[in-house]
Formats: structure tokens, sequence, C-alpha cells
């Protein structure tokens, strides 16, 4: 599939194992990984990818950035359910000056719930001006669950921004008691707060198809509040 216009596309209509983005593209996407896929950003090109991912099949996906001045950014809900396993295996790849790339990652982890992700970057020497970030955090509703996170950075270039990092965190008890006190149900309440994070996942779709951004939140709080 090849990327040519400045667009929003749903990739979970997507059966091609292969998105390449044309330069000078400004896109934003979605998909529900029910494929594995591989990713190449051409020059000057401008991505947003939005996931959401809630199945036990192996998850995998490849980025790579081999033109200059490439800006990715990229944003997953991993939503453990049912004693399923998540299992994702990520890799990006850069080779290009002046390219950048912002990951953020959100997990909802309930009771006996299981996630397994592994994150490689690998950043090649030659290059300058490259810029890589990741950013996890993992919201835990149960008393019992098992997480297992392998970030990887190859790093051989001196001219290089990378970081990783990683929050482990509750439900405040705090907020849930103030909610609780304005009379509003355990499950709703719980689901008040949980909202708030999912939306941040994918405001970007608001502002390039708000009906999609919408029904997306709507299916996805909706499969929660089931569990």
């Amino acid at each position: 599939m090849i990327i040519d216009k400045n667009w929003f596309y749903d990739l979970s209509l997507v059966n091609d194992s292969e998105v390449i983005i044309s330069k000078n593209i400004v896109a934003s996407f979605y998909d529900d990984w029910t494929h594995s896929k591989k990713i190449f950003l051409w020059e000057n090109s401008i991505v947003e990818f939005s996931w959401f991912i809630m199945d036990n099949e192996n998850h995998n996906i490849e980025f790579f950035q081999n033109k200059e001045n490439s800006n990715l950014k990229v944003k997953y809900l991993l939503y453990s359910v049912n004693d399923k396993k998540i299992r994702s295996r990520i890799y990006s790849n850069i080779k290009s000056n002046h390219s950048k790339s912002d990951v953020k990652i959100f997990s909802i982890i309930g009771e006996k719930w299981n996630i397994d992700l592994d994150w490689i970057v690998e950043i090649s020497k030659w290059f300058t001006k490259m810029i890589w970030h990741l950013v996890e955090d993992n919201l835990f509703l149960g008393e019992t669950w098992k997480m297992k996170w392998v970030p990887t950075l190859l790093v051989r270039s001196d001219d290089v921004e990378a970081s990783h990092s990683c929050k482990i965190e509750k439900i405040s008890s705090d907020k849930l008691f103030y909610l609780r006190s304005r009379w509003i149900e355990e499950k709703t309440a719980l689901m008040i707060l949980l909202e708030a994070n999912i939306k941040s996942i994918f405001s970007c779709l608001s502002m390039v198809d708000n009906e999609f951004y919408t029904n997306l939140i709507s299916k996805i709080t909706t499969i929660l509040y089931k569990e």
C-alpha cells in the first residue's frame, strides 16, 4: 500500500503487509493490528499512528525511517482481557538525518492478565540529529497480574537523543473515593478515570475524523465496562 495523499487511513480495513508513506506526506492512521505490518517513511513525512490491541495473538510491526526529516508519532492502547496474553514485538530502524520518533504506550491490565512487550530500536552510525523517545504507562486494575517489558536501544551514532521510561501504577483510591462520594457507582467511577487516559491516546483522531474518534472511544469504553 502506497500512501501518496494527506489523509486519515483506517489500516484495520487493509490487509497489505507493507505501508509505504511517500515524501512530504502528512497523515494519520488507526489500526487494530490484526495483521503484522512494515511501515516505511520517506523524507519530510509527518505521520501519526494509533493502535488498539486486546487479543492474544502475536503482534509484529516494523518501522523504517530511512529518509531524511521523517517525523513519526506512535500511540498504543493495550488491553489484556479474559486471561488472554498480549505478546507484541515492535522494531524501529532509523537510518536518516534529522529524523524523530515519539512513542507512547498505555497498557490496561486486569486480574490475572498478561502483557509481553518488546521494543527494539536501532539507530545507525554515520547519521546525525536523530531523536527517539519511548514512554510506557501501565495501569493495573487487579491484584494478580504479569507484565514483561524489554526495551532495547541499539545506538551506534554519537549525535542522538534517545530515552525510554516506564511507569506502573494502580487507579488512585483517592480519586475513586471522590467520585464515589458524588453518588457515582464504583464501576462507572473507574470508567470515568480510564476514559481520560483512553482519550489522550486517540486525541489526534478527533482532529482528522471526529466521527471515527467518537465511535472508537464508545467502542473501547463499552468493551471495558462489560469486563
